[in-house]
């Protein structure tokens, strides 16, 4: 898993303690959610950042929200709003009509679009909350670009 991937906010003490609450084991716990006991270890350890789809297993087990087990701390960019939605970039651009490179563009905030209100409902959230993330998304963009423009320290000015 890259460092990139995942839910950035997931807490697996939060899992842990929920697993606990609930009495069951990891072994338990990774039945339920469907996925292997290894992984579920490596959650509760913070071992990298867990899938989209794991969290959501998970907290689907534990019958709980994501934001149960990844608070929310800040504002979310597009990438992190549809990870935590379990959507992947193929599913939002079959539902926006556009392609993945389309949407890969929109979420690291290299493109704006012409529909919003269709970009929420393929996201599964308001408005309003759709143009917060890619306020995000494009905020990220100018700090990269940003970041990659200035001098080196020492160079000759």
């Amino acid at each position: 898993m890259s460092p990139s991937s995942g839910i950035q906010q997931f807490r697996g003490d939060l899992l842990r303690a929920k697993r606990e609450d609930r009495g069951w084991s990891r072994d338990q716990l990774a039945v339920v959610a469907g996925i292997t006991p290894a992984t579920a270890r490596k959650a509760e350890e913070g071992a990298g950042r867990p899938s989209p789809r794991v969290v959501r297993a998970l907290a689907a087990a534990l019958s709980v929200s994501v934001d149960e087990l990844a608070p929310v701390e800040g504002p979310l960019s597009l990438r992190e709003l549809r990870a935590r939605s379990g959507l992947t970039q193929k599913d939002v651009a079959k539902k926006v009509g556009v392609s993945t490179g389309m949407v890969s563009k929109v979420e690291r905030g290299r493109h704006g679009v012409k529909e919003p209100g269709k970009w929420a409902v393929a996201y599964g959230v308001s408005r309003d909350r759709w143009a917060d993330a890619w306020g995000v998304s494009r905020e990220l963009q100018r700090e990269h670009i940003r970041a990659r423009s200035r001098p080196d320290d020492g160079a000759a000015q």
